[in-house]
């Protein structure tokens, strides 16, 4: 997944070029009207910021490392949890818990994959792979979803509370390691 630059950095970017709309378009191989419409349209990228709201809205955040151009690391979404295991039961009141602390549909999400490729891959029945994502548990064929997802680079992300026996924090993200420094 990568992250697109704003109208408005497009811009600053060709001025520093120096470059004229044409000159781009032929250097880019594209047509010079797409180079206006990206230097001006905000369109599919505030169709992009109105998901974002929508589902930070519900209580999602989004996860990922970014830089205009490079390949998002890291990226993901997971339920807002409360800041730590100890605060108070009324503020974690206030935040999606859930019973099951480790979320196979979600997983299946960030590889894009339906439920017949996992069962396949994974060499469980189709059946045993929706019974898992309703939450049904069973030791060995969770273990084996578990396994398979974590091969392909999938974080299972959250917390548990003891007292209440519910998970905060539920989510997935790409387990991808980031270069020193950042």
């Amino acid at each position: 997944m990568r992250l697109p630059a704003p109208p408005a950095a497009l811009r600053v970017a060709r001025a520093l070029t120096a470059f004229s709309q044409q000159d781009v378009a032929d250097l880019a191989r594209v047509k010079r009207r797409y180079i206006s419409l990206a230097e001006t349209s905000e369109s599919m990228f505030n169709l992009n910021l109105i998901l974002v709201d929508f589902y930070v809205g519900r209580g999602i955040e989004f996860l990922g490392h970014a830089a205009i151009g490079e390949e998002v690391l890291s990226a993901g979404a997971k339920w807002r949890a409360p800041g730590a295991a100890t605060d108070s039961s009324e503020e974690r009141s206030r935040f999606q818990a859930e019973d099951i602390g480790i979320s196979f549909p979600a997983a299946r999400a960030l590889l894009n994959k339906t439920q017949n490729a996992i069962a396949k891959e994974t060499g469980l029945s189709v059946a045993t792979v929706k019974a898992l994502e309703r939450g049904d548990h069973w030791a060995a064929p969770s273990q084996t979803m578990q396994e398979y997802y974590e091969r392909n680079h999938v974080e299972f992300l959250g917390w548990s509370d003891a007292a209440t026996k519910r998970f905060y924090g539920v989510g997935v993200r790409w387990l991808r390691s980031l270069p020193t420094g950042l």
